[in-house]
């Protein structure tokens, strides 16, 4: 009787265990990632009443004859089978499916849970809200960026940190280059300095404006550090005429410079050595009246015959392109003597052979006719310009526009030295690319500080076949300077064959190199990607129309950070407000040999057991980790129908064994009768 009493009572203990189990899963029915538990049964030792019995050749042999004492609880293990996993819409709320815990810290050692309902604090690091526990990192990911304290497992979200910006390094130019098309007119190159000239506190200079009223002149001895009667200086010209010949020049300027003075330079001469010039007017023949036409600058004065060196001087005079105090006339009575006339003042640098005379309206005689001949030293030079292109002044820009159209490598720098300091432009911007195929891209970069400039670029076929050059022709903004030997890409080839890109000429590197105000002792490089040599992932040269474009380039203004997501591979990534994304931190997932064997410790954590093994760290998707799901969580795996099927099994084999009992008791009584 003792084994069925004893036997009971272990029975209504092992069911009330299994009822606890099941009451404890229905109560985390619904708690974040819980891991439903199973109870298994195994039986007491028995007591062996007869032991079993060996065959023998007259009888068999007989089995062990044992009495069973009860049942024991073998073990509550815990079913660590995926949950289901449910979007949230919260970008923070993790899930993991598949293999694989989220590694967290409480400052003193590893935990691990799948319950990934994740937040950030007020220091900005992600954490579980529910107990404050640190989520951890795994590798340097962030670090370079400032987003990750090195040394630090805990992933910090730089809601506190702005992204530094990042000067373009390179532009991505793909498309076709026309082989065969060509646009309806050549066209002359234009350059156009890419400042202008004011006065007045603003006023578009013109050509009459002189240097002594001229706003970028700062540093000077005159009034509010304009160029004084006492500051001079020296502009130096280098550069390429159209057909690549080297130019260079220098032109002396005062405060009573004008820019007309610079324009004619420009134009018409590079100086003179020696004394100024000085022309010989002389008639020939024997006109008897009538007058004879003298031109200078576009402009004509009639001199009657007869006139003085006095009358001629006082009419040259009389030109706006001559102006008083600007020509000495001296000799004697035209045509009887010849009249020597000598610029002076503004004008003392100019070239006197410019000026033609007409003697078609003078009368009498025989074959009456002209002649200006230089009669002293000094020699007048050609224009700075090589008299390949022409200068003039719009809307207080100097603009330069070559004589004939088609490719052309034309381009020019200025240089001011001298008292004060003069703005000159830091490069000339090319309004028009010369040639015959032109096409023109363009994109927005970046340069170190995040400021945005539009850079525009040309390419032009040259006169080379299968050869075309780049040409970055402006950049908005403000620019320090543009050197003439960074901004043309010379002799990008195609392979006749297919059209595919062959590289360039030389050893050139396609780059261009800006410098910006901001930082003007740093120039800015930023190379041109073309693509592959012997491919057609880049540009190429067929027949048809010109596509090629700016794809893209790498740079970007500095930003805050407006968002952030978790990818598939536990991969932090941060969307800042400049539109840049970038990874922030790499989720550590922990993996176990034996996860049944892990301890909880409340709140959905695990800590390792003698049984588990020692945590694993991994990145999810790697070394048989899961894949991570953002805005989204694991469900608990208890399921509600079968916890009800274990309850009323637990509530049935505690009725059986409390019957065991109650028989067991009842009989117990019933010899207590008999012996009564």
């Amino acid at each position: 009787m003792s084994f069925a009493l004893s036997a009971g009572v272990s029975g209504l203990e092992a069911h009330q265990k299994m009822l606890d189990v099941a009451g404890n899963n229905l109560a985390n029915v619904n708690t974040t990632a819980f891991k439903a538990s199973r109870i298994t049964f195994s039986e007491l030792l028995s007591e062996t009443i007869r032991k079993a019995s060996q065959p023998t050749s007259t009888i068999g042999g007989t089995n062990p004859v044992q009495m069973g004492s009860g049942v024991a609880v073998a073990g509550i293990t815990p079913n660590m089978a995926q949950g289901n996993i449910v979007n949230t819409g919260n970008p923070l709320d993790l899930a993991v499916e598949g293999d694989g815990y989220f590694v967290m810290s409480d400052g003193q050692q590893n935990l691990y849970t799948r319950a990934g309902a994740f937040a950030v604090d007020a220091n900005s690091n992600l954490i579980d809200p529910a107990t404050g526990y640190f989520v951890q990192r795994i590798g340097s990911v962030g670090e370079s960026d400032g987003f990750q304290v090195p040394g630090s497992s805990n992933i910090h979200v730089p809601y506190d940190v702005s992204m530094a910006a990042n000067a373009t390094s390179q532009i991505d130019i793909s498309g076709n280059l026309a082989a065969d098309s060509s646009l309806p007119t050549a066209q002359a190159q234009v350059l156009t300095s890419n400042i202008g000239y004011t006065y007045g506190g603003g006023v578009t200079a013109e050509s009459t404006t002189a240097f002594k009223d001229i706003d970028q002149f700062t540093g000077g001895s005159g009034v509010d550090g304009k160029m004084g009667a006492g500051d001079a200086g020296t502009i130096a010209l280098t550069g390429f005429n159209h057909d690549g010949t080297a130019l260079s020049g220098t032109f002396n300027i005062t405060g009573d410079t004008k820019l007309s003075d610079v324009l004619t330079w420009l134009n018409t001469d590079n100086g003179v050595s020696g004394v100024n010039e000085k022309q010989t007017i002389a008639i020939t023949g024997t006109p008897t009246g009538g007058t004879f036409q003298v031109t200078y600058g576009g402009q004509s004065v009639d001199i009657p015959y007869g006139s003085t060196a006095a009358a001629v001087q006082s009419l040259l005079e009389g030109l706006s392109s001559i102006g008083a105090g600007n020509v000495t006339c001296t000799g004697g009575i035209l045509p009887d003597t010849a009249v020597a006339v000598e610029f002076t003042g503004d004008l003392a640098a100019q070239d006197v052979s410019l000026m033609t005379i007409d003697t078609s309206n003078l009368t009498g005689g025989t074959s009456p006719s002209g002649t200006i001949t230089e009669t002293t030293q000094g020699q007048a030079t050609e224009g700075a310009l090589g008299g390949t292109a022409v200068a003039s002044l719009v809307d207080g820009k100097i603009r330069i526009t070559d004589n004939t159209s088609g490719y052309s490598k034309s381009d020019i720098t200025l240089a001011y030295s001298g008292d004060g300091e003069l703005t000159m432009p830091g490069y000339f911007e090319m309004t028009t690319v010369g040639g015959e195929e032109v096409k023109n891209v363009n994109i927005t970069v970046y340069d170190s500080q995040g400021g945005k400039h539009s850079l525009s670029g040309a390419f032009v076929r040259t006169d080379t076949p299968n050869t075309w050059d780049m040409i970055l022709t402006s950049v908005t903004g403000n620019i320090h300077e543009i050197d003439m030997a960074n901004r043309r890409i010379n002799g990008l080839t195609f392979n006749a064959k297919d059209g595919s890109y062959a590289g360039l000429e030389g050893l050139t590197i396609p780059q261009f190199q800006i410098a910006f105000d901001n930082n003007p002792a740093s120039p800015q490089t930023i190379a041109i990607n073309l693509g592959t040599v012997g491919k057609l992932n880049g540009i190429t040269q067929f027949a048809g129309d010109s596509t090629a474009v700016a794809r893209s380039q790498d740079g970007y203004e500095a930003g805050r950070l407006s968002s952030v997501s978790i990818d598939n591979q536990g991969m932090v990534i941060g969307a800042f407000s400049n539109g840049i994304k970038k990874d922030i931190a790499a989720l550590q997932i922990g993996l176990f040999q034996n996860t049944s064997g892990l301890e909880s410790v409340g709140n959905g954590y695990f800590i390792p057991s003698a049984n588990s093994g020692e945590a694993v760290a991994t990145l999810a998707r790697s070394g048989g980790a899961g894949t991570i799901h953002g805005g989204a969580l694991e469900k608990s795996n208890a399921d509600v129908a079968t916890e009800f099927v274990n309850m009323i099994q637990a509530q049935n084999g505690f009725q059986a064994n409390a019957r065991t009992i109650k028989v067991a008791n009842e009989i117990l009584q019933e010899l207590t009768r008999l012996i009564a």
